[in-house]
């Protein structure tokens, strides 16, 4: 199999793996340390300590995005190679937002959100426009946020989150209905990329007229 030397934060790397998967190919990501002068087993290995570096599976290496994709263009695409680069294109506010930032913190425990008591009724929903997000509070505390990224008169729902302890008594829908309605009102074409936004507005079919058809 394929072997990537690489790291998250690396935007070669995150080309690589793109391209990787629009062909098809199945690999390995193995993870280097921090800094360069820390990679003495991928200098071992490839004779180099800068990322990216692919291993093919006769065992060739190929350092550099300039000789990976050298060696990439070799290799014939699956049959959904086209459909994935269509998608790449679609979700490019999802990739220009900060939503894996949000995740990741979410991911550390660090995020922001607080536990309040009351219903959903009781909570209120304020577009905060400079942060990019619909802001969900209760009792003067942010319990929720539906974060978005707007452009050409779309409005892109990228991630959802509501604080553990508010989750399955309904202010994640409260939430949902307010940022769907207000962007109605503001003539805004909707783009569920969140996964949370999608399956809401799947549930209620009144919304399904506000999903761009683009």
């Amino acid at each position: 199999m394929l072997t990537l030397y690489q790291a998250e934060w690396c935007p070669f790397s995150s080309a690589v793996r793109e391209v990787l998967t629009e062909l098809g190919l199945d690999f390995v990501a193995r993870q280097v340390e921090p800094w360069p002068s820390e990679r003495s087993g991928l200098r071992e290995v490839a004779g180099t300590d800068q990322i990216p570096v692919l291993q093919a599976e006769d065992g060739r290496l190929y350092r550099g995005t300039r000789e990976i994709f050298g060696h990439l263009h070799e290799r014939d695409p699956w049959r959904f190679a086209a459909t994935h680069r269509h998608r790449f294109a679609d979700h490019r506010d999802a990739r220009e937002s900060d939503a894996p930032g949000q995740l990741i913190e979410y991911f550390r425990g660090t995020d922001e959100l607080e536990s309040a008591a009351g219903s959903p009724a009781d909570a209120e929903v304020v577009d905060v426009p400079e942060a990019s997000r619909y802001e969900l509070r209760l009792d003067g505390r942010l319990i929720g946020l539906a974060a978005y990224r707007r452009r050409e008169g779309r409005i892109a729902f990228t991630h959802t989150e509501v604080e553990e302890s508010c989750e399955g008594r309904g202010f994640g829908s409260r939430l949902a209905a307010a940022a769907l309605d207000d962007a109605h009102r503001k003539g805004l074409e909707i783009v569920p990329l969140c996964p949370f936004i999608a399956h809401y507005v799947e549930r209620h079919p009144e919304y399904e007229q506000l999903v761009t058809r683009r």
